[in-house]
């Protein structure tokens, strides 16, 4: 039993009006202080003023109390090594009782205590980290994503694939980039689409044009060989030059057809030799060869007549004496290839070059002067004319040795019974 007496005061004349008892069982203060741990094995004491024991466990770490806790004040903690061990002391006296609560516990347990809690922070702070990394990284790639799929897209469009579109709801900035990017591209093809309708129409414009120019003007010129045959000779002659001069315009005409069969295409050209070997005589000699399997390819009409119309008047007419043109028609694969050569003047290299890099281009003006150029007017429409109908990969190609002659070569596809051609 632990008794406790105070005295109970007047205020104001201090006179002791009386005294309180307080009457404490050891047992409860044993069971107010021996469920508080202080680590593995530190624990809670209770001194009086005198240093003697109130209650102690049944093991304590050190059997006698330090005096220095009578003299160190009310409160406070020190360290002192015990038999080899270095305790650990916080006290703090209560002043209405003047008893001491003194803590003890070894030190060694206190840094076990602060490595475990180190080792939380660290694994709070690691797992922190590890979240803001993750965190960031998926809220920088939700952004930095689609500017790099922008990127390749543009990429792809500036090698020419305008096919390619931006997919995504997105409602940020990105996403309107990306619509606006999808405007953009079917912009882009609404102008090469209407670029390439009105390069279409300029050429089949400089085409009727050309046809005008070219059919009066050889109308004129077999008229006139008619007319002077008429004159020199019979009337077979003639009669020959005007069958000719009909089967031409009738081939030519083909009813508004530009697609014919290849061989009217070679009875229009041979009608053509026919006039024109009248006119020349034995200065023009010519032959044509067609392999049989391909009578029946159809192909763009009037592409020959403009090659053999430069053959005769730049390369066979320029000659000194008789020349010859040959045409060779034959397949290979899907393609039809026709050559035609003549053993005439030839072309200057400087000359060919130009001609050439004009028929690449499929321009038959000069850029520099504005003006036509002086050769290969007809040829140039022809391959403006094969490569608006057939594409890139077909059309007309020159080869030429001053002084030697030229060839000219023709790529067209093979296409059978896709259109119907008149042939009467």
């Amino acid at each position: 039993m632990v008794t406790v007496v105070r005295a109970i005061l007047e205020p104001e004349t201090q006179k002791v009006m009386g005294v309180v008892l307080i009457d404490l069982k050891l047992r409860v203060i044993a069971e107010a202080t021996k469920n508080v741990k202080l680590g593995k094995s530190g624990y809670l004491i209770v001194i009086d003023e005198n240093g003697e024991e109130i209650y102690s466990p049944a093991k304590p770490l050190i059997n006698e109390i330090p005096k220095q806790l009578l003299k160190s004040g009310d409160s406070g903690s020190y360290s002192e090594k015990v038999d080899g061990n270095t305790l650990q002391f916080i006290y703090q006296k209560q002043p209405f009782t003047n008893w001491t609560t003194v803590g003890i516990f070894s030190t060694k347990e206190s840094v076990i205590e602060v490595r475990t809690i180190h080792l939380y922070v660290i694994c709070f702070v690691f797992f922190v980290c590890l979240f803001g990394v993750t965190a960031s990284y998926y809220l920088s790639n939700s952004m930095s994503k689609p500017i790099v799929q922008l990127m390749s897209f543009m990429k792809k469009v500036e090698s020419g694939n305008l096919s390619i579109r931006y997919k995504g709801d997105r409602k940020d900035e990105i996403g309107m980039l990306g619509r606006s990017f999808n405007k953009m591209i079917v912009k882009i093809n609404s102008l090469i689409s209407l670029t390439e309708r009105q390069e279409r129409q300029k050429r089949e414009a400089e085409l009727r044009s050309l046809q005008a120019h070219i059919k009066p003007h050889f109308l004129y010129n077999t008229l006139d060989t008619i007319s002077w045959m008429a004159r020199k000779r019979g009337a077979d002659d003639v009669a020959e030059v005007v069958a000719s001069l009909s089967r031409l315009f009738r081939i030519g005409l083909s009813k508004g057809n530009d697609i014919i069969l290849l061989t009217d295409e070679i009875t229009h050209i041979q009608s053509y030799l026919s006039i024109q070997k009248a006119r020349y005589r034995d200065k023009l000699n010519y032959s044509i060869n067609m392999e049989p399997e391909i009578h029946d390819v159809m192909i763009l009409k009037l592409v020959l007549q403009p090659i053999v119309e430069n053959a005769i008047y730049h390369g066979i007419k320029e000659r000194k004496g008789p020349g010859f043109i040959t045409i060779q028609v034959k397949g290979n694969q899907d393609c039809i290839i026709i050559t035609v050569t003549d053993d005439g003047k030839g072309i200057h290299r400087d000359k060919l070059e130009l001609l050439r890099e004009k028929m690449d281009t499929l321009y038959n003006l000069d850029v520099e002067k504005g003006k036509p150029v002086d050769f290969g007017y007809g040829m140039m429409n022809v391959q403006a004319r094969i490569k608006l109908t057939y594409g890139d990969q077909y059309g007309l190609s020159i080869d030429s040795q001053l002084g030697e002659g030229t060839t000219v070569t023709i790529h067209l596809p093979i296409q059978r019974n896709s259109i119907n051609a008149d042939k009467s």
